[in-house]
């Protein structure tokens, strides 16, 4: 097992970031999503997705949880509003409200930094070749980190090297 670090808590951490951003890339996939990160249509949903994305289709439950994650996407996404799956998700309040307490958990700082972990979590999105993660987390970390294409390009070759193996 590749260690980055000799600390277990970090280990654990890279694990569940991984099994997080798998997990999500198949809801996205299961919804047909498209990316509405790093840009925001101006219509409530998106062509072919299969769930409707209008914030006035949702139950009321899953208001306030949208506003927090609107508001994380202005200042970490530099969007308008909750991307396209959080939209989807508050079809099912309790589940976006899991689902996006989960994605805190596990992206934000704790043994490891945000960066590092929004790093492994987009080489998991494009080992998964996900349509809707990669534009996503690529815009998180332009976004929050500063990662410039040679940083993201630099994750890519680390992806192409480690699934040729």
């Amino acid at each position: 097992m590749l260690r980055l670090t000799d600390n277990e808590r970090a280990v654990v951490e890279i694990a569940a970031v991984a099994e997080h951003v798998a997990s999500l890339t198949a809801a996205a996939a299961a919804f047909q999503l498209r990316p509405d990160v790093p840009r925001a249509p101006s219509d409530a949903g998106l062509p072919g997705a299969l769930v409707s994305l209008d914030e006035g289709d949702m139950p009321a439950e899953s208001a306030g949880i949208l506003a927090e994650i609107g508001d994380w996407a202005r200042q970490s996404l530099g969007v308008a509003r909750a991307p396209a799956i959080w939209r989807a998700l508050a079809h099912h309040p309790r589940l976006l409200e899991a689902t996006w307490r989960k994605d805190r958990l596990v992206l934000g700082a704790g043994a490891l930094d945000e960066m590092v972990k929004g790093c492994a979590a987009l080489a998991v999105a494009q080992f998964r070749q996900s349509g809707y993660w990669v534009p996503y987390l690529t815009q998180l970390l332009r976004t929050r980190g500063g990662l410039d294409d040679r940083g993201i390009v630099e994750i890519a070759g680390a992806v192409v090297h480690y699934v040729s193996f």
